[in-house]
């Protein structure tokens, strides 16, 4: 597949005189952080980047982070069964340690796989999530090869008002959610918390069960899954400019799922942190942050404890932002201490990491402009230097052409460094190039990007045989294009996302498991009248090459398409009724070979919210 051609094409044929456009709200007063670290309007960035926001989330059809970035364009996730069960998202064909997901700034992946456990976010105290894709590590450092998505947790703002959620749906799913925020004077506060229940349904599909190595007999039963969240925010503006506070967010997994070395597991993620914020003088902001991210998991077969992993993320950052003209400076240093506690024989357990950056972000008449460049330097394995070059020409208004070139690293994992089976201490970081070229659309008929990219990674790291040794063998490429769009039809609000890729293994030639040559997705909602308003999606994919859950040979997993519907009846001015009714047509698929995903379902909410 040669992507770059259409995209040209695409540029050459759209590129018309387009003046004196009106932004659309949402578009307009949309602002983004996570491209470059610094406020952007969501048009901005050189990155293909995108927000999902507090009403797309009361508006999807989702239950969990997992279902919900699904619908973005790049973003491909691979799920092992219904709530709760594992789960693992590539961006851009990437490995999913290659994808570095934030809450509120704060890393909590964990040090012994890398990844991290995005089936354990449910979404009742998510106010918005932003999406960028490709290489960011001269911004992030490790992990953000593939792109990063950042959380956002609620705030506190206007009048100190309490919200309660009660649901219910199929397969005895129960919900109970409630918050209380707002602000008085200069503080902000909130504080919600949430618990789901949910007796599921068999991860395991039938006709695999029992299989040796893979399903027991009794794994036809449901797996339920049980989750207690909890969310505090709390700031204080000294003066102008000035302004403090902490954030604490806690989510407690129960989670029963298939298999015959373990069946059964407890998972615990945290992210806490204290920052302050300042302008010390009208051009320099600064934000010194400390935080806190953990992961915590049990898991046991049968009641019978087998294996214990906490990760523990401290992390101490200091940020400036510096205005430069028509520019701006952006400069910091940080520092992660990585610690790793288990039951099982791990070589070392800890590490450090100092980082310092610097960034600049300019437009200049017509002229966009990024740089960035970054260091890293680990305890255990040296030290990776990142960069990244970008360049954005404004054609009108509201069309834009935009190049970028990027460097990216991951740093070895503890299972990969210090790991009882096959670890290797040499290990050297495995490194990616990217390279980007971008058309960009904003104005009165929306926000609509096509970009065309290319990533090779090296040095990726794989367990060799005979001895199933840890070693920098691998190398990956990917080359694709990504097409979004988001707008209004008809009055209608929509949404459209597309890829087109083709992820490969450089060696062999073959496709890279569980990434699709295509997919993508579309939704159309609105209101009708004052009280009900309306979205319908369709999550799309074609087939993708896998491993076969019960003789681990190289198989197919067939594509899929699923429709979910919502409907929101607003019954008083501070109550609203909501249903999802997922899968609607009941289509039986596999994101994961061997696994079952939600057949059809409805799931009725009703909130109590104070206007």
């Amino acid at each position: 597949m040669r992507p770059l051609p259409l995209v040209l094409a695409l540029a050459a044929g759209c590129a018309v005189p387009v003046f004196a456009e009106t932004l659309p709200t949402y578009v307009g007063d949309t602002i983004v952080v996570t491209p470059t670290g610094t406020p952007q309007p969501l048009a901005a960035p050189l990155q293909h980047t995108s927000v999902i926001t507090r009403a797309d989330i009361d508006t999807s059809g989702a239950l969990d982070m997992a279902s919900l970035l699904r619908q973005a364009s790049g973003v491909e996730i691979a799920q092992t069964g219904g709530l709760g069960a594992q789960a693992a998202i590539r961006i851009r064909g990437s490995e999913s340690d290659h994808v570095l997901v934030l809450i509120d700034g704060v890393r909590v992946n964990s040090a012994s796989t890398g990844a991290t456990a995005i089936d354990q976010i449910l979404l009742d105290d998510v106010e918005r999530i932003e999406i960028v894709r490709g290489n960011v590590s001269s911004v992030y450092g490790s992990e953000a090869i593939g792109g990063v998505v950042q959380i956002f947790t609620r705030r506190g703002e206007g009048a100190i008002r309490p919200t309660i959620t009660l649901g219910l749906g199929a397969d005895d799913t129960r919900k109970l959610a409630a918050s209380l925020g707002g602000a008085h004077g200069d503080t902000r506060f909130h504080l919600g918390v949430a618990r789901t229940q949910t007796d599921g349904f068999s991860s395991a599909r039938a006709e695999f069960v029992p299989a040796l190595f893979a399903f027991a007999p009794e794994d036809t039963d449901d797996d339920a899954y049980e989750n207690t969240a909890f969310n505090l925010s709390l700031s204080h503006r000294l003066a102008a400019g000035h302004e403090f506070g902490l954030t604490a967010w806690r989510s407690e997994g129960d989670v029963e799922f298939d298999g015959t070395s373990v069946n059964h597991s407890e998972q615990t993620l945290t992210a806490l942190s204290v920052f302050s914020d300042n302008r010390w003088l009208p051009g320099w902001h600064s934000r010194v942050q400390m935080s806190q991210g953990e992961d915590d998991l049990v898991s046991d077969l049968d009641g019978v404890m087998s294996d214990r992993f906490r990760t523990r993320n401290r992390q101490l950052a200091w940020h400036n932002t510096v205005d430069a003209g028509a520019g701006q400076v952006r400069l910091g240093v940080e520092g992660l201490w990585q610690r790793f506690d288990t039951n099982q024989a791990y070589a070392d357990d800890a590490r450090r990491v100092r980082s310092a950056f610097a960034g600049y972000t300019a437009a200049l008449g017509a002229h966009d402009v990024q740089l960035n460049l970054r260091r890293d330097d680990y305890s255990d394995v040296g030290g990776a230097t990142t960069g990244l070059v970008g360049y954005g020409y404004r054609l009108t208004p509201a069309w834009r052409v935009s190049a970028t070139y990027s460097t990216a690293f991951r740093a070895p994992t503890f299972n990969e460094l210090y790991g009882p089976f096959g670890s290797n201490p040499a290990l050297d970081p495995e490194r990616a190039r990217s390279a980007e070229l971008g058309l960009t659309y904003s104005g009165a008929y929306g926000l609509a990007r096509a970009t065309a990219f290319a990533t090779r990674t090296r040095d990726l790291i794989n367990f060799v045989a005979p001895t199933f040794t840890a070693t920098n063998v691998d190398r990956a490429e990917n080359r694709g294009i990504e097409l979004s769009w988001q707008g209004q039809v008809a009055g209608l609000d929509a949404r459209a996302a597309y890829t087109a890729q083709d992820p490969e293994d450089r060696a062999t030639g073959l496709g890279l498991l569980r990434r699709a040559d295509r997919f993508g997705s579309v939704s159309l909602g609105g209101a009708l009248g004052e009280t009900l308003d309306w979205r319908a999606e369709v999550l799309a994919s074609g087939a993708r090459p896998d491993v076969h859950a019960t003789t681990f040979a190289r198989t197919t997993v067939p594509g899929y398409a699923v429709v979910n519907l919502n409907l929101g009846w607003q019954l008083a001015r501070d109550w609203k009724l909501s249903g999802k009714l997922l899968n609607l047509f009941d289509r039986d698929y596999s994101l994961v070979h061997g696994y079952n995903t939600q057949g059809r379902a409805l799931f009725v909410e009703l909130g109590y919210a104070p206007k």
